[in-house]
């Protein structure tokens, strides 16, 4: 996949403009190319279908998809208007290059657009209709199976850092919590700037400051959906709220609702929904009359989806290992 991109010399810009080089990619990415432009109304409709798969995907911590834009738009700030408006944060192939997309057109046999072309490390066409597959793919949990039968199908090589599935993504807003040895940093927000596998550690700016710190000293400072009232019921709405600090002596979160509001909720389905993207730690599967799963105690996964049915949490433990497990069987805070 990468080598064939590289072998094109195919002449690449990222979002903002910026030459990107294809030595970057490597053998993990699974590529595909998107035949697309804005005057064509199946691709209006389309190109948001894929923008939302695409989120999906990085919000659960899966980044090795990357996508190249093809453009047939009419003229270069047509193509540019285009990708700013409806695109998500994947690369664009020059609009000058007009001999390299006449010549992936020809390889690919795109007769009409839009076209999403999967390849495979050859540059063959590894799945067979991918556009389809995006159109029905309407939740988190497809979303991730689709894309695992992709990388399957294009061949694409683990990576060789550590499964993102279980790190907070980087630029990820955190509250520092529990530190023993600089207390003065307790309380303190920062953001996530990379992970130390080797320390298991991640690198958090604070201030103009890196400080290298635990997973189990950070509070995510989460999205998530509360209900309001003390007793909540069934037909209470839900509301948008953020995690601001954790009770450690109960448990609770103190979520923000809006400005200075702020309610405590405990970690259950009536009162608090987790966004997809949330880290989680799982904990005590295997007891309470749960079958199975004691192996995944005190690791963390993703937040994937929600079954409204069942009351239960899809969570992705590993790039190709998700378990389905209640509220009751996850912590926020601390992670593993």
């Amino acid at each position: 996949m990468a080598a064939f991109v590289q072998s094109y010399g195919l002449q690449l810009l990222d979002r903002s403009g910026k030459d990107f080089d294809a030595q970057q990619l490597t053998s993990s990415d699974v590529i595909a190319f998107y035949f697309s432009a804005h005057w064509c109304p199946p691709c209006q409709h389309f190109t948001p279908v894929l923008k939302k798969f695409y989120d999906t995907l990085h919000s659960i911590g899966e980044r090795s998809l990357k996508i190249i834009f093809v453009s047939s738009d009419k003229s270069e700030p047509e193509m540019w208007k285009y990708m700013y408006e409806a695109h998500g944060d994947w690369l664009v192939l020059k609009y000058a290059s007009t001999d390299l997309k006449d010549r992936l057109s020809r390889q690919f046999q795109v007769s009409g657009i839009p076209q999403l072309i999967v390849i495979d490390a050859v540059g063959r066409q590894a799945v067979r209709d991918a556009r389809q597959d995006v159109m029905g793919a309407s939740s988190s949990t497809q979303v991730l199976t689709t894309y695992h039968t992709w990388k399957t199908a294009a061949g694409a090589t683990s990576a060789p850092q550590a499964d993102s599935v279980a790190q907070l993504p980087f630029g990820a807003r955190v509250l520092i919590r529990g530190l023993q040895g600089k207390p003065e940093n307790n309380g303190l927000e920062g953001v996530v700037q990379s992970f130390d596998a080797s320390q298991r550690r991640y690198v958090v700016n604070v201030a103009e400051r890196s400080l290298s710190l635990k997973a189990a000293n950070l509070l995510q400072l989460l999205k998530l959906q509360v209900k309001t009232s003390e007793e909540p019921h069934e037909e209470d709405p839900w509301n948008e709220a953020e995690v601001a600090e954790f009770d450690e002596e109960t448990g609770d979160l103190l979520c923000s609702i809006s400005g200075s509001e702020k309610v405590k909720r405990r970690l259950e389905p009536a009162q608090l929904r987790l966004s997809s993207g949330a880290l989680v730690a799982a904990a005590a599967l295997g007891v309470h009359g749960l079958k199975g799963g004691k192996e995944w105690n005190e690791q963390n996964g993703k937040v994937v989806d929600f079954d409204e049915t069942t009351q239960r949490y899809t969570v992705q433990m590993t790039s190709d290992k998700s378990i389905k497990i209640k509220m009751e069987n996850m912590r926020l805070c601390p992670l593993a």
